[in-house]
């Protein structure tokens, strides 16, 4: 059954301190509430397409390219804090006023560090596949330069088919991700590694103050299920869930698991946002004994 015209996956630009911005959104999308979606290293916006698709019947999604990726202009200083502040920039351009925000694998520092500087602009944070910083390498980059130039590039896409998917991803997933491997800028890949190799957000993450749900494939083996787990340690009342079978790419491998999540994390901010505290159990026990019959009959008769 075609999907209707008004429903489509659509691109759009923001111009941003004269750069352009570009990024993916649904033209018939839920106005309830938004959603920016900040992909990964060396990837574009085009990784959230099952989330876009998946979610726009509640929630506004905003796929934004991060600098320097796909149709995105570059920035001289590719920085978590120049990431940050171009999404910023998307969130106040297109007024969506406080937003909820998911990050997969570097996307996800990127969300801390938004959360950081704006914390006004979310609502709440969903981190995919990341992390607060990255265990030092195993040498196998270092590998890579003794293997003949011919093949060195074949060698990496087998290795990144390795690294950021499980075997059990469908072809869908895997080609995407090799497409969008391919296609990104070199130099893109090199800063977006060396960004990650770099960060530690450590103190950031024990700083956040905001609803957080963080999600991990079971076989996710460049951000293994134990650095999620540390990272929700980190975050005080964040909440994890492991998705077992997944690897990396978690939007792509597991669409539906991620996009009930997101649905469910949603409605719960949501629905505390809106409904009163209810007092403890010890509070209600006080106050329906105040108002007991016989209590107050005896509290009357010896005053």
């Amino acid at each position: 059954m075609p999907v209707p015209a008004s429903d489509r996956i659509v691109r759009r630009c923001l111009d941003v301190d004269g750069r352009k911005v570009s990024y993916l959104t649904v033209d018939n999308a839920s106005t309830a509430a938004t959603l920016l979606l900040i992909h990964g290293a060396g990837v574009s916006a085009r990784t959230w397409v099952n989330q876009l698709r998946g979610l726009s019947d509640v929630l506004r999604p905003i796929a934004i390219d991060l600098p320097g990726h796909r149709e995105s202009d570059p920035v001289s200083d590719p920085t978590l804090a120049t990431y940050a502040d171009t999404a910023y920039q998307a969130l106040r351009q297109l007024a969506t006023g406080p937003a909820f925000v998911a990050g997969h694998s570097l996307g996800g520092a990127v969300a801390q560090v938004l959360v950081t500087r704006h914390p006004e602009m979310v609502r709440g944070l969903v981190l995919v596949s990341t992390c607060a910083r990255v265990p030092p390498e195993d040498g196998s980059q270092r590998l890579l330069g003794f293997v003949p130039a011919p093949f060195r590039r074949a060698v990496f896409l087998w290795a990144v088919r390795k690294t950021l998917l499980a075997p059990s991803a469908s072809t869908n997933a895997i080609e995407l991700t090799l497409e969008e491997i391919r296609s990104c800028r070199p130099e893109t890949i090199q800063s977006d590694t060396a960004i990650g190799r770099a960060m530690d957000l450590a103190s950031t993450a024990q700083q956040l103050r905001v609803p957080t749900l963080i999600l991990c494939g079971g076989r996710d083996r460049l951000t293994a299920p134990g650095l999620s787990q540390q990272l929700c340690g980190m975050i005080a009342g964040s909440r994890l869930q492991i998705v077992p079978g997944a690897g990396h790419m978690l939007p792509l491998e597991a669409p539906e698991v991620l996009n009930r999540a997101i649905r469910e994390f949603v409605a719960s901010v949501t629905h505390e946002a809106v409904t009163p505290r209810r007092p403890g159990l010890l509070r209600c026990l006080a106050e329906r004994f105040a108002h007991w019959t016989p209590w107050r009959a005896w509290r009357q008769h010896f005053r």
